[in-house]
């Protein structure tokens, strides 16, 4: 238990136990990006209608997009959801001088009048405001802004991104989640589990139950005084390291060169099978 937010570690062995445990909660993901993400557009192979299937599949009834510096929602997408038994709620990953922030419940018009991490106080009200990532590599993560700016915060990520191996003692030091877990505990702060899906095959490793009727406002309430349980199980490590290399190739190396927005069409189609 953490924050009276429980923790389940997903085995086989144990699926058919939560299924029963958590009967009447709503299966969420707060964290996904689709190929209509402005910024990734070239590395994702699915679709928002695409991802919709998939997550109705494996019995998800609420997501919110998450793509990059933009709120992708309209009438017919919140309708496909819909019919696929899927609560849409609109929401972005926006770039704030420089750090990466889930914004759940906003307008496009919102993105524009958050210009700095202060400015989060504006949508605190009525956005469900989630730190995502804080403490993995990388100089998008919020790091120790998240707890310079802790009192915006409704909640904190626990990233999907991670095996086996790095939640053991010895290796707990690799995991970003690590530190995520004991600020979170610190500040009492609800954990929730996300994939940051931008690979299908990123979905349904971790995600949040939610003790809410499926209903927008309930369900931001809900999560804001952790009425939810974290569902998470490590990465496959051949996928694990197949990710990373995706983001080494994709997103390490060309943003370092500046060349991010230069490659050539022909390496997109090989990137999106990363």
């Amino acid at each position: 238990m953490t924050n009276g937010a429980e923790i389940t570690m997903l085995k086989s062995k144990n699926s058919n136990f939560l299924v029963q445990k958590t009967k009447g909660f709503l299966k969420a993901d707060f964290h996904v990006h689709t190929k209509e993400d402005p910024f990734d557009s070239p590395y994702i192979p699915y679709t928002a209608k695409d991802l919709i299937r998939v997550a109705a599949k494996k019995g998800f009834t609420v997501l919110s997009i998450t793509n990059h510096h933009s709120v992708y929602f309209s009438k017919s997408i919140k309708d496909y959801a819909r019919k696929k038994g899927i609560l849409l709620i609109p929401g972005a990953e926006a770039r704030i001088k420089g750090k990466d922030v889930l914004l759940i419940n906003i307008k496009k018009d919102d993105l524009r009048r958050i210009r700095t991490l202060e400015d989060l106080e504006k949508l605190k009200d009525s956005a469900l405001i989630i730190a995502p990532h804080p403490f993995f590599i990388g100089y998008k993560c919020l790091r120790g802004y998240l707890e310079k700016y802790i009192d915006y915060f409704h909640a904190i990520e626990y990233c999907h991104f991670y095996t086996r191996q790095l939640v053991t003692p010895f290796f707990s030091f690799l995991n970003g989640n690590t530190r995520a877990l004991k600020l979170a505990k610190k500040y009492k702060k609800p954990l929730v589990g996300t994939s940051d899906a931008h690979k299908l095959y990123e979905l349904n490793t971790t995600y949040t139950l939610i003790n809410s009727a499926k209903k927008k406002d309930d369900i931001i309430e809900a999560v804001k005084k952790n009425k939810i349980k974290l569902v998470t199980k490590p990465m496959n490590p051949v996928l694990f390291f197949r990710r990373t290399l995706g983001c080494v190739l994709k997103e390490v190396i060309p943003e370092g060169l500046h060349l991010r927005k230069r490659i050539p069409e022909d390496f997109q189609d090989i990137f999106q099978k990363i």
